[in-house]
């Protein structure tokens, strides 16, 4: 293995004092340094003898620092490098073997500290160049979460969360944890108004509105196969049963992207979501009133307030939508369509190696096409019957919803 040429140095708010005598050793040894500006603000006295490059943006950093391999240079990062930080790129860039790494305490271990929170119990993660939607699609009641984001990410986190019916949550701002300009402001999602420091911790405590439904995705806890009554949908949905089923056979995917034909009410694709926050979602519905439940329904996930957010509406028809997904699928629903040439055979085909194509059909039409499309594909079939029980007088009958044929496929 060859020798390290790039120490990475976590640096805190508290600047040099925080830097163990290892790290210091590592800086004076090097002649270049890597960072942000900030953080050669925080170390300038170290820095007076050093050639220092600033990156333009961190995923630029490569450019900046493949000309300097070869010589002993220094990427300054926040707190923990390999937590939301520079060393995961780093590696990715360079190799493990290049690099030293001398941690500080992250904002996260700040912030429980501050807080009397249990690390291993609390989502850590980060709003810095990911969408929104992504953290809050994993908002629960009871959680605590911390959220690493600037000064002004409270006014999208209230908004967002008061939607999802979790306006009671307590917020917490916790900013330059360790440094001399450290401060704290706490207050209620619903009514937050403050612009804090842009290097900053947010603390969530997940709490429910009063006049929260119960059913909604943010107060129930089950992985997937939420209650009908979480959509707004009017009968064209993805039955729970039924739903449950299907996710668990699109889960069973590796991979991070799905398209949802005939999305409905979302259902689908957004308790897809939920279980995997760091994928996202095309979903296909050209339906205009379903397309406006859909969008209705991912504002309860935390979606929507982001136009990066994992979570795209086609009002086009399958297959035309599929040019502008803009990701290959890793797994793939077909709730709707299946009667239009070429839904089943371009999905199949844009499908990615170890990818999963699921299918439900309730019509005869719908039915009829899987049949047939055995001899293209190999897969699983399977008959979906369920009945619920419902009031027949003083007593309770089983009324049975229509029975569903899934195909379920892995491709090669």
């Amino acid at each position: 293995m060859s020798e390290p040429w790039i120490s990475v140095i976590g640096v805190g708010p508290e600047g040099a004092a925080g830097l163990t005598p290892a790290a210091l050793e590592a800086l004076a040894a090097c002649d270049h340094v890597v960072c942000a500006q900030r953080h050669e603000g925080l170390l300038d006295g170290l820095l007076a003898e050093k050639t220092v490059h600033h990156w333009p943006a961190w995923h630029q950093a490569r450019d900046v620092i493949a000309p300097l391999q070869g010589q002993r240079i220094a990427v300054l990062g926040t707190g923990e490098p390999f937590h939301f930080g520079v060393g995961s790129s780093l590696v990715r860039w360079f190799g493990a073997g290049a690099l030293q790494v001398f941690p500080v305490p992250s904002a996260f271990d700040r912030a429980c500290a501050r807080l009397g929170w249990a690390q291993q119990s609390t989502l850590c993660l980060s709003a810095y160049g990911r969408p929104l939607g992504a953290v809050l699609v994993q908002a629960r009641v009871g959680a605590t979460m911390l959220i690493l984001g600037d000064g002004g990410l409270g006014l999208k986190l209230g908004p967002a969360l008061s939607a999802m019916g979790l306006g009671e949550s307590r917020m917490t701002a916790l900013s330059q944890m360790d440094g001399a300009a450290e401060s704290r402001v706490d207050g209620r999602a619903a009514d937050w108004t403050a612009t804090v420091d842009p290097i900053t911790t947010w603390a969530v405590s997940v709490e429910a509105s009063a006049d929260a439904a119960r059913d909604w995705p943010g107060l129930r806890h089950e992985p997937f196969g939420l209650p009908d009554q979480a959509f707004k949908h009017d009968g064209k949905i993805t039955k729970r049963e039924v739903r449950a089923v299907s996710l668990s056979a699109l889960l069973s995917a590796p991979g991070g992207g799905l398209w949802d034909i005939g999305g409905g009410s979302g259902a689908i694709g957004l308790e897809w979501l939920r279980a995997r926050p760091t994928g996202r979602v095309f979903a296909i519905e050209p339906h205009g009133e379903r397309r406006g439940f859909m969008a209705k329904n991912a504002a309860r996930f935390g979606l929507g307030t982001d136009p990066r957010d994992p979570f795209t509406i086609s009002g086009e028809h399958a297959p035309d939508a599929y040019e502008n997904a803009g990701f290959s699928p890793d797994a793939v629903f077909v709730g709707g369509g299946l009667t239009r040439d070429g839904v089943l055979e371009g999905a199949w085909r844009a499908l990615n190696s170890g990818g999963v194509l699921v299918a439900n059909a309730v019509t005869l039409e719908g039915q009829a096409v899987l049949t047939n499309w055995r001899d293209q594909a190999h897969g699983q079939f399977s008959t979906l019957a369920v009945a619920r029980g419902e009031a027949v007088g003083r007593f309770t009958g089983l009324r049975p919803l229509m029975p569903v044929l899934q195909w379920v496929g892995r491709k090669p």
